[in-house]
Order: structure tokens, then C-alpha cells, then sequence
């Protein structure tokens, strides 16, 4: 029989293995003592090598190019170990990027969006042009949160006023919005999917708010490779729609102020106009916990015949 992957079993196994270095820090840092940490950590100079902001460009390409239908079992789905998870933000000096906002604290959700080399997007989600990357939870470095991923929807599915992790209904199309395994008859297909998202259109409807999400979340276990498989189908059925419109992945909304151990990968930025945010982030980062981040340069196709390219420089990285 398979063995079905389980998040908490690998969150059990992490935490285990984090208690001694854990210890120092009592755990989960209040606000308070970040705020004190900062002042012991930015006077001091931490610069991002060339040869990891190098090596995290190359990781990313290659996790780009990576097309697997899954990591390895029914309950392992492709973007445990491929692809990247993306968020893009405002720069702003009055909070810092990777806070969940008031509208994650309130429906338990996060937006990203799935990029990869088969599921490409022309743009980030209100055109923002930078953000950050998490690690795949497969390669989450230790003593890193693992991020639960709850659900995808194949294009933007105005998952901010939604329920349950911004996963379940829409409150203007009550029931014919819930999850796709929730559905009568269910939806478990890329072309079921593709026809409710179509009559939807057809009635009138909002097809973003009255669209179902695949739930990819642990509980779904052996259903969720296929589940994420058939998402990424439906979304290539209304090409070149999933690539005008960003998709939407939802992850489970982490605290408050806890830059240090969260997975972030990489800050990165798609437009030249956009390092500048990229470089807050950076900084800001560094201020509050004394690691850099490399800034990663990925312009992002604008025809399906391009794909995104992926490039540390030197010059773009803050001291």
C-alpha cells in the first residue's frame, strides 16, 4: 500500500529535530523580542555571496523547468517538490511583505500563485512587479514553518471574500461556489471543471466568484496529487486565460511577525521598476533577523512561447 504523506506527521518529525536548536529562543518569538533583536543585528554588514545568490537563481530554473505530476506518490502533490510559489506585494515602509493581511487573518488564507514552465503567467496578481518565494514544502530548510497549502484555483478565484481559508463558497454565489469535491455531482475532472467555469460564464454569473477550487490541503491525502493534476488541466483548456490572470493557490495563514522562521527562498522582482521593493524587502529582512535573502531578477513571459528566466546580480543586492 502507499504510504500517504501526511503534513503533520513531517511537521511532528521537524519539530523533533529542532528542540536543541529551538531552545535558545524559547520558541516563537513574541513581537516584543524581534523588535529588541533588531537593534543588535543592523548595525552589523551581511552581504549575499555570489555563489548562493547564484546557486538560488539556478535552483529556481531548475524547479521552474521541473514538470512532474507529482513527488512521488498519490499524495504528494507537484508542488511539494516543483514549481514556485509566489507572492507579490506592495513595498511599503508601514508593514513588512510577508505579514498576513487583516483579510488572511480574518478567512485563514494566503494567496500565492504556482508558476512553472507548463503553467506559465504573463504577471503577478494586481500587477504587483515583486514579492517573495517560498521553499517547496519538501525542501523547507529546518526550523522553518511548513506552510500548509489548502487549495488551487486554476485562475484567480476572488478567494479573499471566500470561507475556509479563502478556499469555499463566494458569499454572492452561495453552495454552486463551494470546493469542487463539494459539488453535485462532484467535479474531479479537468472538463468538469472547464464546464461548470463556462456555464458559469454562460448564466451571467461571476465565473470567478461562482468558481470551484480543487482542495489540495493534508486531509485530502491520496486525492490530492490528482486534484492539483486535474487543476492545472482546466487551466490549460481556457488558455490562454490562466495565463492573462494569475492562478491562486491558498496557503494556510501563518503569525504575525515571524520573518525568521519563515521559508522564504528568495525576494525577487519581474520588472525593473520593481527592485526597488525587492531591496525594502531585503533589507528590512536583514534588519529584523540578521539573513540576507538573495534578490532574484525573474521577467516573466508575456507570449506562451516565452517561459520566465532567472537572474542573481551582484548590483542588485542591498549592504
Amino acid at each position: 500500500m502507499e504510504e500517504v504523506f501526511n503534513m503533520k506527521k513531517l511537521l511532528t518529525l521537524l519539530a523533533l529535530s529542532c528542540i536543541t536548536a529551538c531552545s535558545s529562543t524559547g520558541g516563537r518569538a513574541p513581537e516584543q523580542a524581534i523588535v529588541a533583536k533588531t537593534a543588535t543585528v543592523e548595525s552589523a554588514v551581511h552581504s549575499v555571496s555570489a555563489e548562493s545568490g547564484y546557486d538560488v537563481a539556478a535552483r529556481l530554473k531548475a524547479r521552474y523547468g521541473d514538470t512532474r505530476d507529482d513527488c512521488g506518490a498519490a499524495s504528494k502533490p507537484a508542488f511539494l517538490c516543483s514549481g514556485l510559489l509566489v507572492r507579490g506585494g506592495e513595498p511599503s515602509t508601514q508593514y513588512d511583505i510577508w505579514n498576513p493581511s487583516p483579510t488572511s487573518e480574518k478567512n485563514g488564507g494566503v494567496s500565492f500563485s504556482f508558476l512553472r514552465s507548463d503553467y506559465k503567467m504573463k504577471r503577478l496578481a494586481y500587477t504587483y512587479e515583486s514579492g517573495f518565494i517560498f521553499y517547496p514544502v519538501l525542501s523547507t530548510p529546518q526550523g522553518k514553518e511548513l506552510i500548509e497549502i489548502l487549495c488551487f484555483f486554476p485562475v484567480d478565484g476572488s478567494s479573499n471574500a471566500r470561507i475556509n481559508g479563502g478556499c469555499d463558497e463566494h458569499p454572492n454565489y452561495p453552495v454552486i461556489s463551494k470546493s469542487c469535491e463539494q459539488q453535485n455531482p462532484v467535479i474531479d475532472t479537468a472538463a468538469k471543471w472547464v464546464g461548470k467555469y463556462r456555464a458559469d460564464a454562460a448564466a451571467g454569473r461571476s465565473k470567478y466568484e461562482a468558481m470551484c477550487s480543487f482542495n489540495v490541503s493534508d486531509s485530502a491525502n491520496s486525492a490530492a496529487s490528482g486534484r492539483f493534476l486535474e487543476g492545472m488541466r482546466g487551466g490549460r483548456l481556457i488558455s490562454p486565460e490562466a495565463f492573462d490572470k494569475p492562478n491562486d493557490v491558498k496557503l494556510k495563514t501563518w503569525p504575525q511577525n515571524i520573518p525568521d522562521r519563515l521559508p522564504i527562498e528568495a525576494f525577487f522582482y519581474t520588472q525593473p521598476a520593481g527592485l526597488a521593493g525587492a531591496q525594502l524587502y531585503q533589507r528590512r529582512f536583514r534588519q529584523l533577523t540578521g539573513t540576507t535573502i538573495p534578490i532574484i531578477y525573474i521577467p516573466l513571459p508575456q507570449t506562451l512561447d516565452q517561459s520566465a528566466s532567472f537572474s542573481y546580480i551582484p548590483a542588485d543586492q542591498t549592504q
